[in-house]
């Protein structure tokens, strides 16, 4: 799934440009010579069905591939990232913007974008699916929220949550370069249990709870954010999307005061599926 199942979904719409998209961040991603060639003629071949008067790919968007699946299996999405603007109640724009630059009213209904000013994903699944480290990193916090009111509820919740650190990795003798390493942190919504200490050292992959419907939540599912603690507009953490911009023009979240560039951080296959919503 992930990367490969973005490019069938994309080649099964004819969505041409898409799916070059999607084979050039195949080829920058493998070290397999055979693979890399492969690839190369399956790009040729996506060009031959352009129709006259398309437009050109447009550039991918920046990468640094580190993020795993948070968890194992395919899960619908039902809440994309907001990049106009991911504020949360700060918001209020009634304008949600995906990372394609599609545009829409933010609805509780709608398949795609339900909350506006939303700063993650969220994946509809049973209580209780284990949800994994996305990548190393140290555990900032693993308890309860603080209690708030959720308007969506009517009432005050408190929800279960996890945050991990993740820092760029040196050999002895290295020195941090924060303007091409950042370092970043990973959120972990709406748990039904924690299975992690503030402190622990964790791997991709390990569990670090389990999915539930805590908080402000109107049924189980995970939220996953992603932020970014360096190179921001502000100078202060942001959160970004992890799956990058793809839309034509500027990304409005990376030149907003209190944002910053989203990159694509998925490793190869890693990205979860976005299905109907990509």
């Amino acid at each position: 799934m992930g990367v490969y199942a973005q490019l069938a979904r994309a080649v099964e719409r004819q969505d041409w440009v898409q799916a070059l998209r999607l084979v050039d961040l195949l080829r920058e991603h493998t070290e397999d010579p055979a693979q890399r060639r492969d690839l190369e003629n399956y790009r040729l071949e996506l060009e031959r069905r352009f129709h006259p008067g398309d437009p050109p790919p447009t550039p991918l968007p920046p990468y640094r591939p580190f993020l795993h699946k948070p968890f194992v299996g395919e899960f619908p999405v039902t809440n994309l990232f907001d990049h106009d603007l991911p504020l949360g109640e700060r918001d209020g724009n009634r304008r949600f913007v995906s990372g394609q630059g599609q545009v829409w009213i933010p609805d509780p209904l709608h398949p795609c974008g339900k909350s506006d000013g939303h700063a993650g994903y969220d994946w509809e699944m049973p209580v209780g699916t284990p949800i994994l480290a996305a990548a190393a990193g140290r555990v900032t916090l693993a308890r309860e929220e603080p209690e708030f009111f959720c308007p969506s509820l009517g009432r005050l919740v408190r929800g279960l949550r996890v945050r991990l650190l993740h820092e760029p990795e040196f050999s002895d003798g290295e020195r941090a370069d924060r303007r091409t390493l950042p370092r970043w942190e990973t959120l972990y919504a709406h748990l039904s249990q924690v299975g992690v200490q503030e402190g622990q050292v964790v791997a991709p992959g390990e569990i670090i709870g389990l999915s539930g419907d805590s908080g402000c939540a109107s049924g189980p599912h995970l939220h996953f954010e992603v932020r970014r603690f360096d190179n921001t507009n502000s100078g202060q953490p942001a959160a970004v999307d992890p799956y990058g911009w793809f839309g034509s023009g500027l990304d409005p979240w990376s030149i907003h005061p209190l944002g910053a560039e989203s990159l694509f951080l998925w490793q190869v296959g890693q990205a979860p599926s976005l299905g109907a919503c990509l």
